[in-house]
């Protein structure tokens, strides 16, 4: 009777135990971003969405620039340049260039476009074209705020965005 009722009082720990799990916290979103709620976690094949960037005037005529830093990763140095929107950077002593398609002080993602929520710098991205002869182009945004977020996957150097240039 008593090997049975250490059986019944072990088995309840562990059942008990099993069933207390921490709840998994959901990862935060920057601000403006869509809401994750009912995707399938860890699609890497899904398609991507195209989405207009839309640049107001009131935006365009105060933001003419970026500043980005260019860190050498074998040197362990930075640097920072200052690019024009529109305007390329040639990366010293690589064959990379980077281009400044558009910058955004306030980045806000909709369903069917990313624009500025305001001209105030509350949430600065640059979205970039990188080129190195013989390797595929990268588009993509760089976050001053979240340089960790979708960062520029190379080798030997990195990309960060510090802010943007006001007229």
């Amino acid at each position: 009777m008593k090997k049975v009722l250490a059986v019944v009082l072990v088995g309840g720990l562990l059942c008990s135990f099993a069933g207390c799990k921490k709840k998994e916290e959901k990862p935060q979103l920057p601000p403006g971003h869509p809401s994750m709620e009912g995707m399938p976690a860890g699609m890497p094949n899904m398609p991507k969405v195209e989405r207009a960037v839309v640049v107001s005037k009131e935006v365009a005529a105060k933001w003419i620039g970026v500043k980005v830093a260019i860190e050498d990763k074998t040197t362990k140095t930075s640097k920072e340049y200052t690019v024009a929107v529109g305007s390329g950077l040639a990366v010293p002593n690589t064959k990379i260039t980077i281009k400044v398609l558009a910058f955004l002080p306030d980045f806000r993602m909709g369903e069917k476009d990313i624009t500025s929520a305001s001209s105030k710098s509350n949430n600065p991205a640059a979205q970039v074209l990188v080129q190195e002869p013989g390797k595929k182009e990268w588009k993509g945004w760089l976050f001053s705020l979240q340089p960790g977020m979708h960062p520029f996957p190379h080798e030997k150097i990195g990309i960060k965005l510090v802010g943007g240039v006001s007229k």
